[in-house]
C-alpha cells in the first residue's frame, strides 16, 4: 500500500495517534492489552489499515477486533484531530500475524541440527 515518501509519513503519524489513543483514552478491557504494530496508507491517503497483535489466544484476538469495531468511529475521530491531513482516512483494524510467523519460524530453526550448537 505504502510506496511514498508522504504516505510512510502518514503511516507513521495515524500510527502514532492510535497508540496514544488507546493507550490515554480508551476504556475498554479488549483493547488494553494491544500493540499496534504497523499502518499501510494507500497512496492517495483515503484509507489506512492498522496492524495490531494482543496478548492471548484467539479469544481476545476477537475480543481485540469486537473492540475495534465499537471504537472505530472515535479513533478515526482522533486521527482527525492529530494527523495534519485535508481528509481523514477511513481506517481498517487487521491482527498482524507477522509476529506469531516470526515465533513460528523461530521455533522451526531451533529444532535444526545445523543451527544448534555443539555441546
Amino acid at each position: 500500500m505504502s510506496t511514498t515518501f508522504r504516505s510512510d509519513r502518514a503511516a507513521e503519524a495515524i500510527r502514532m495517534a492510535v497508540s496514544r489513543t488507546l493507550r490515554e483514552e480508551i476504556s475498554d478491557p479488549s483493547l488494553q492489552n494491544v500493540t499496534i504494530t504497523r499502518v499501510e496508507v494507500t497512496h492517495d491517503l483515503s484509507f489506512a489499515r492498522v496492524f495490531y497483535t494482543v496478548l492471548g489466544g484467539a479469544d481476545e484476538r476477537t475480543a481485540a477486533q469486537l473492540g475495534f469495531d465499537r471504537a472505530a468511529p472515535f479513533l478515526r475521530s482522533k486521527v482527525g484531530e492529530e494527523v495534519p491531513l485535508r481528509t481523514v482516512p477511513d481506517l481498517g483494524y487487521k491482527f498482524d500475524k507477522g509476529v506469531e510467523n516470526q515465533m513460528r519460524m523461530d521455533e522451526i530453526f531451533a529444532t535444526l541440527p545445523e543451527l544448534q550448537k555443539d555441546k
